[in-house]
């Protein structure tokens, strides 16, 4: 199936969940939610995004972002890459966490934002990890119920909802427990071919938007032409024959790149540099190891 291309523009809310792969545990320990929080501060900080809701179980996380400027591709990149490195050292792992791409579902603000806050901090609850939302460290619920100070989440449009104060948390606490029994949700996990979360009109608006920001997707060669202006070498010395460091460089940039931010497979990458599928593994198992 072909992977859609990505739409990032302000405004634009995403259902992010990225999972361990063949389902593995991400979060082994304490130290390991917390490290995952502290990036995910830092990651915030560099590439300015708005975070409504979030919350980190054993084996995935789920992130609900409206971009600002930055893409998703970008801040995904930063924040799997750089806990990929420190879970790898910790434990003394080596090559992919995380299953393939991260699903990033384009959501319907109006219609759905209040739902998905709920039932992405009742997660635990589904998994059966805790009986209340509160008694779970790492979610956004411990920033909404003010148990927690991580300056991680965004307030405002929660606000425009139920109101400031004490009579406004009561209002989302309500939201929560009235979603308490709810089970997992088919509807919120949209396939690859339309991953749209809303109505038929938003759905055919968000196509027309893919079809206008599917010119902005960068080729191969575009990705090229980007790295050896930023690396100040010649264009297409990236694929050929020569193996200088400045080159080789470039070159693991390039496969880093071209997989992890603009998701190309890595048999049009191998295609593209006249080199094996297994070069292309072994560099990313170095670079995240």
């Amino acid at each position: 199936m072909p992977r859609h291309p990505r739409i990032n523009a302000p405004d634009l809310l995403y259902h992010i969940i990225s999972r361990g792969n063949n389902r593995q545990q991400i979060f082994i320990d304490k130290s390991d939610y917390e490290k995952f929080i502290k990036m995910l501060q830092e990651t915030k900080t560099q590439y300015p995004f708005k975070l409504y809701g979030y919350v980190l179980m054993p084996n995935h996380f789920h992130l609900l972002v409206e971009v600002v400027k930055d893409p998703t591709s970008r801040i995904m990149q930063s924040l799997l890459t750089a806990y990929t490195k420190y879970y790898n050292y910790i434990h003394e792992k080596s090559g992919h966490l995380f299953q393939g791409r991260y699903k990033a579902i384009l959501c319907d603000k109006d219609a759905y934002f209040m739902e998905l806050v709920r039932y992405i901090h009742l997660n635990p609850i589904r998994a059966k990890l805790t009986k209340e939302p509160k008694d779970w460290s790492w979610s956004g619920h411990q920033e909404y119920s003010g148990k927690v100070t991580r300056n991680l989440i965004d307030y405002d449009l929660l606000i425009g909802v139920f109101g400031q104060g004490r009579a406004g948390y009561e209002e989302y606490v309500k939201l929560l427990e009235n979603g308490a029994g709810r089970q997992f949700n088919k509807e919120y996990y949209p396939g690859e071919r339309e991953p749209f979360l809303g109505d038929e009109k938003f759905v055919i608006k968000m196509n027309t938007r893919k079809v206008e920001d599917g010119k902005r997707e960068k080729s191969l060669e575009g990705i090229d032409k980007e790295i050896s202006i930023e690396k100040n070498i010649g264009y297409e010395l990236i694929k050929g024959k020569r193996r200088t460091k400045e080159i080789s460089e470039a070159r693991i940039e390039f496969i880093t790149r071209s997989l992890l931010e603009y998701g190309n497979s890595q048999a049009s990458i191998a295609r593209y540099l006249h080199c094996a599928e297994s070069y292309i593994t072994k560099v990313m198992r170095n670079r995240l190891s």
